[in-house]
């Protein structure tokens, strides 16, 4: 049963995480990310100088609002504000155990999945906002600087505004997938460091077995192919595939990996004690 008071618990954890400087940094970044996109596709677009196999730069790059969130969405989810994500979830869970914060709400009369699920749809919260503010700063200013693709100037299999959405919309599922990772890991590892080490360890550990399945299916071995959409990378990675086609296996695989991982944060956090 849902406590009544629930929505106020999840104000009270928005309150919290945009107050935080992992949330704030979340938001500075994702702004500079939307903008520098703009201003990167600007400055490349009007490059006559720079030169790849002859052409320059300026024939090169497809100016266009499209392209420009695009380029957007990959900067976007390289490495910074993920962690920054990564961070926010983890000082929710791991960081209040080590305030000895979390105790509070758990000697309350409430299910414990309740104080868990509200710092988790709060972290997801954070991840659609940082999304929509990178979409808004790189989409619209882009919109009025370079426009959209001109009917006839482009190839007919071209990403339409509809695929960027999907795109932005396929990267809010991996932030909840991440989320739930570290949600789980800040429940076993109880430290916010502890949690960015071992899923830095996992995910290099996911990138080595990558490589070799990789290496097997260019060898032609028959389960390498169906094991690949399965690894951890390639669910986390399933918004990647926005400007051409996306891998269904890919959207399987991150329901499996955040089905798993909240299931098993909300089995521990029922089972153990928190100082």
């Amino acid at each position: 049963m849902i406590p009544t008071h629930f929505p106020w618990m999840i104000w009270a954890e928005l309150r919290k995480l945009y107050s935080r400087g992992t949330g704030i940094g979340a938001l500075v970044i994702a702004a500079l990310v939307g903008l520098g996109a703009v201003a990167v596709m600007y400055q490349a677009g009007h490059n006559d100088t720079a030169q790849i196999n002859g052409a320059s730069l300026s024939q090169i790059v497809k100016l266009n609002a499209i392209e420009c969130s695009g380029w957007a969405l990959t900067a976007r989810n390289f490495f910074v504000l993920p962690l920054f994500l990564l961070l926010a979830a983890a000082s929710s869970v791991a960081g209040e155990i080590g305030e000895r914060t979390l105790r509070e709400d758990l000697v309350r009369p409430i299910p414990r999945w309740s104080a868990l699920a509200a710092r988790m749809i709060a972290a997801a919260s954070l991840a659609a906002v940082t999304l929509v503010v990178t979409a808004a700063l790189s989409f619209l200013p882009a919109l009025v600087l370079f426009g959209l693709p001109a009917p006839g100037a482009v190839p007919v299999d071209y990403p339409t505004v509809g695929h960027l959405a999907l795109g932005y919309a396929a990267s809010f599922a991996s932030d909840v997938g991440l989320i739930a990772i570290a949600v789980l890991l800040s429940l076993i590892v109880r430290s916010v460091g502890g949690v960015v080490v071992t899923l830095v360890l996992v995910l290099m550990a996911d990138g080595a077995l990558r490589g070799l399945l990789y290496v097997l299916n260019m060898a032609s071995v028959a389960f390498a192919a169906k094991l690949q959409p399965w690894t951890l990378g390639n669910a986390l990675g399933c918004w990647q595939g926005w400007s051409s086609e996306f891998e269904p296996m890919r959207f399987v695989a991150l329901a499996v990996v955040i089905v798993v991982a909240t299931s098993a944060a909300m089995a521990r956090l029922s089972k153990m004690d928190v100082p």
